[in-house]
């Protein structure tokens, strides 16, 4: 049984996730724009991922970011028109493509990034160096935490429907 306190503190880290991830959004717009001001915010994570990832199918970007085949491909039009990625047939299966951040997308996403990190440095400067690896380890806690239990299906049936008294 779960205890009223542990469900009110996982009640607080929802609502604190929440706003975290509110500031997110925002801080997407402001890195897209930064980046270029014809692209949308989701076009960040498309570059991103190709920048952490390499060359991707169009099929794998679209699983990784978990967003539709036809957003994806008006994001891919877009940043391909701007000359930030390119689309080749795939080699091994000519009905695939394989999408590649070009120079001017790396570069520019670089930039943009860098820009952000002297932001962050700035921002947590009033912070301890073990605060922010605290942070940083439970983050990586939490990330650890949701892809077991997305690579799990779901949670247990108990632990997803409350109790009944």
């Amino acid at each position: 049984m779960v205890s009223e306190d542990r469900r009110a503190h996982v009640k607080e880290l929802q609502q604190e996730l929440h706003r975290l991830f509110l500031r997110r959004r925002h801080n997407a717009i402001q890195l897209a724009k930064t980046i270029d001001p014809e692209i949308e915010p989701a076009a960040y994570s498309i570059l991103f991922t190709l920048q952490r990832e390499g060359a991707q199918r169009m099929t794998d970007i679209s699983k990784h970011l978990g967003i539709g085949k036809p957003t994806l491909s008006r994001q891919l039009t877009t940043l391909a028109e701007r000359g930030f990625i390119t689309k080749k047939a795939d080699p091994a299966d000519g009905r695939a493509m394989v999408i590649s951040l070009t120079e001017q997308g790396r570069s520019r996403l670089d930039a943009a990034q860098q820009e952000r990190s002297e932001r962050y440095l700035h921002m947590l400067e009033p912070w301890s160096e073990e605060d922010i690896m605290t942070l940083s380890g439970l983050l990586a806690k939490m990330n650890q935490t949701y892809a077991e239990y997305d690579d799990a299906g779901s949670a247990p049936a108990a632990a997803v429907q409350p109790k009944v008294a």
